[in-house]
């Protein structure tokens, strides 16, 4: 089978394709043949040797993917469309301490598994589970309700813009995003989303004050870090809270402990990996899948590739930041 392979940490170029042998089940096991697998930032930063923990070398990346059972049992039989769980059976996120989902083929327990809706594409399954898992924990995580008003920072992200669709979804009063240029604030508009931050004209304070009327927000979302995190939980009403999921753009930000004093805010931090048992996973995905079933959110693809093209793929994600998921075609 074909598998995205790197043997040492370097440049997109150390991505290579091989022939590796197809897995051998274990007792319990369903053989999945994968479709399209996901492109994801984690995955730039595990092949520049950037995050200690990860699998020794040799590596394969990858926590996402959709496929179709090849050897099945009686509730996931053979021809059935599966979405890949990021989730591994010890909780861990796949792809990041063990190998991922850019293989052709996947040895999985049945827990590993999610059926596809018919209704839904492999490209749109694929771009489905690690975003919309980790906007809805983060809503979960900062006490949601469909009275709260929300600012999902990053309208071109995965996690914002699944933050954005879940929050509509629920019948928020008010949905808040950011944009980090007039190209990319013009495709978030283009999309449906009405109340868009251009952060190249203004900032998050003077965008939410203008939206709000000086109000502020109710919950933050923020999968993107750095001064941003500083900025938004300034925006927050009071009794607001931040709910931090991310932080591509730094670790680092400033705050004001009067904003925390005198409005009652609360900062609350949100991951995934080693966080949620297989009950507490079964709770999200049942709180997921309808939605995407019944058509009320949309997984957003910005560019299929062909597996060949790994290297290009992977260095569009991170160099062009597009406005939706980047995938791979196996």
């Amino acid at each position: 089978m074909k598998a995205i392979q790197f043997k040492e940490y370097g440049a997109y170029e150390t991505l290579k394709i091989v022939n590796l042998d197809i897995p051998e089940l274990k007792e319990g096991q369903l053989l999945v043949k994968i479709n399209v697998a996901a492109v994801n930032p984690v995955d730039n930063t595990i092949r520049k040797g950037l995050i200690p923990q990860a699998k020794k070398l040799p590596m394969i990346l990858g926590n996402e993917a959709a496929g179709v059972i090849v050897k099945g049992d009686s509730e996931f039989p053979e021809g059935a469309r599966v979405i890949i769980s990021p989730f591994s059976p010890d909780g861990s996120i796949r792809g990041i301490n063990n190998d991922g989902t850019w293989q052709e083929y996947l040895a999985l327990y049945p827990q590993e598994v999610l059926k596809t809706p018919d209704n839904v594409s492999d490209e749109e399954a694929t771009a489905f589970p690690v975003a919309f898992f980790s906007a809805q924990a983060s809503l979960n995580k900062g006490d949601f309700t469909n009275s709260k008003s929300v600012l999902a920072l990053g309208a071109g992200g995965a996690v914002g813009n699944a933050a954005i669709q879940l929050a509509l979804a629920y019948g928020s009063p008010l949905v808040i995003t950011t944009a980090g240029s007039t190209q990319k604030a013009e495709a978030a508009r283009a999309a449906g989303i009405e109340n868009v931050m251009d952060l190249s004209k203004e900032t998050i304070g003077e965008g939410v004050l203008r939206i709000t009327e000086g109000k502020g927000v109710d919950l933050v979302i923020d999968s993107i870090g750095g001064n941003l995190t500083g900025e938004a939980l300034h925006s927050l009403a009071r009794n607001g809270i931040l709910v931090t999921i991310g932080y591509s753009a730094g670790t680092q930000f400033t705050a004001n402990v009067t904003d925390f004093v005198w409005k009652g805010l609360q900062m609350r931090g949100q991951s995934l990996s080693g966080w949620f048992n297989a009950e507490e996973q079964k709770q999200i995905w049942d709180q997921l899948l309808p939605l995407l079933a019944g058509e009320k959110i949309e997984p957003i693809v910005a560019k299929v590739f062909d597996v060949a093209d790994v290297a290009e793929a992977q260095r569009y994600l991170i160099e062009d930041r597009p406005f939706g998921k980047v995938l791979l075609k196996f």
